[in-house]
């Protein structure tokens, strides 16, 4: 039996998959990860600790499950993007400042009035998020007085490409969402870092996520238990791995990814930049761009109110007192903006609130307004990003195992809902393809996308009318909520 070996670094665990020639998954395993806060909201990962939970899992193939080592044939991954990632020759990175980490406001600020018109050419604003203004907050507060060359990556696979085969690199989707990518032509406008006076940071290398960048050196082999040579692709950005996963490869697709934070995707061969937080990046496909919606509060917010509403912290649980609400959670509304927010509203000091309480409001209409209010911050990027009529919608990420959820999503869209079998794994699946064409076992990305994931069985959620027009009336009044409160925070 042959396998591909693929990661998906995200936000709070690693998941690592072996998937057969046949499409199907053989093993998979995750490994929690922290995420440090600091005491001016600095938002931070060790990238040690990614290193081990590749460790630990495939510890978990080879020694528990007996997986030969050598039946593995390609290793590929996707993960977390906007990351600034230093790497020193010999040196372990235990420092990773985040995509949600906003530390530099006045960077970006000062990038956007020094260059004013450089969005026309990497197809996206440049915020505190950006990789380019962190790095320029880099330069002034922490290595000012070091002119040593200094390599980095922005996304938490490259860090792992790095630790097992040396190479410093990135894949078109991530250097995307960077600042310093032209969209269209896809290469580095290098000539940025000398005008912001940050040249002594060396970009990695620009490849395609089929890519073979490396093989697995002698200590990749020996702290994982992988074969010595074994090819290593780029993979690519977690956008890219899930519009694979989610099989939106053609223009009129759309998918959303509910996991700790979120996103809407649609693919596009628009290069033009949008506005109101959505980015313009580039597909794992040559061709398409992928126009992407971020959201901050997604999963993390579901979680918050698990922990806060329920006494054993319990998702079924909470699942359970959802249902003891009607539809409209007895008119009380939530503002879902707990971790500020960057797409509808660019606003990192955006609160979360609720909205109509009264005297026969109860702890279910609370738990139930929480998942209707990030439907409704989904629906509303929704209708910015889509430019013509969607049949379903698909739902990918651990989100999607929320039932609760996926009908609040149906009735409120008014859309079947499709949510594929093992749905949090298909970012893992996704990339699984650069491998398979890469290895010759399929022609295209369009025969994966027929073969392993249209053809999989999938859930689907179809629209109730009833409740599609009593959230029609909370919609209106939710969309007045933001630009009320946001007056009493600034």
């Amino acid at each position: 039996m042959h396998y591909i070996a693929a990661f998906d670094l995200g936000t709070t665990a690693i998941k690592g998959v072996l998937l057969s020639q046949e499409g199907k998954i053989f093993a998979e395993h995750s490994f929690n990860i922290h995420t440090s806060l600091g005491e001016n909201n600095e938002i931070e990962q060790n990238p040690e600790e990614w290193w081990e939970g590749v460790q630990s899992i495939t510890h978990e193939w080879f020694s528990v499950h007996g997986v030969s080592s050598q039946s593995i044939k390609a290793i590929t991954f996707s993960g977390q993007m906007e990351d600034v990632i230093l790497i020193q020759e010999g040196e372990n990175t235990t420092s990773a400042i985040l995509y949600s980490d906003n530390r530099a406001n006045i960077e970006a600020e000062e990038i956007n009035k020094k260059l004013p018109g450089l969005y026309e050419l990497t197809g996206n604003r440049i915020t505190s998020s950006s990789p380019i203004s962190k790095l320029l907050w880099l330069k002034k507060n922490s290595i000012s007085n070091s002119d040593k060359r200094i390599h980095v990556v922005f996304s938490a696979k490259d860090y792992i490409i790095y630790k097992l085969t040396g190479s410093v690199v990135t894949d078109y989707t991530t250097a995307a969402t960077s600042g310093f990518m032209n969209i269209e032509s896809r290469k580095w406008e290098t000539q940025l870092l000398s005008s912001l006076g940050i040249e002594q940071f060396m970009l990695p290398e620009l490849t395609s996520s089929e890519q073979e960048v490396g093989q697995v050196s002698a200590f990749g082999a020996n702290e994982t238990g992988f074969c010595l040579h074994t090819p290593v692709l780029c993979g690519a950005g977690d956008a890219g791995a899930s519009t694979l996963g989610a099989g939106a490869i053609s223009e009129g697709d759309c998918y959303m990814y509910l996991g700790t934070t979120g996103w809407i995707a649609v693919p596009s061969k628009d290069h033009s930049p949008k506005d109101h937080g959505i980015f313009t990046l580039a597909h794992i496909i040559q061709e398409l761009n992928i126009s992407i919606a971020p959201l901050l509060n997604v999963g993390n917010v579901h979680r918050w109110a698990v922990e806060a509403f329920i006494q054993s912290g319990n998702y079924a649980d909470f699942e359970d007192e959802v249902q003891k609400s009607p539809p409209g959670s007895n008119h009380l509304l939530f503002l879902p903006y707990v971790h500020g927010e960057r797409c509808p509203v660019q606003d990192s000091e955006a609160k979360g609130a609720f909205w109509g309480i009264g005297p026969k409001t109860k702890k279910s209409d609370f738990a139930r307004a929480v998942l209707e209010g990030i439907c409704f911050s989904l629906f509303q990027i929704m209708q910015m990003l889509m430019q013509k009529n969607v049949g379903s919608i698909t739902l990918i990420g651990g989100g999607a195992r929320s039932h609760s959820w996926c009908q609040l999503l149906a009735d409120l869209t008014n859309k079947t809902v499709r949510v594929p079998a093992n749905s949090e794994y298909l970012p893992s699946i996704g990339i699984a393809a650069t491998a398979f064409q890469s290895l010759g076992w399929v022609e295209d990305y369009k025969e994966f996308v027929d073969q392993y994931i249209i053809s999989s069985q999938s859930k689907l959620y179809v629209p109730n009318k009833r409740n599609n027009e009593i959230y029609k009336d909370q919609y209106k009044i939710y969309l007045k909520l933001y630009e009320s409160m946001k007056k009493i925070y600034q």
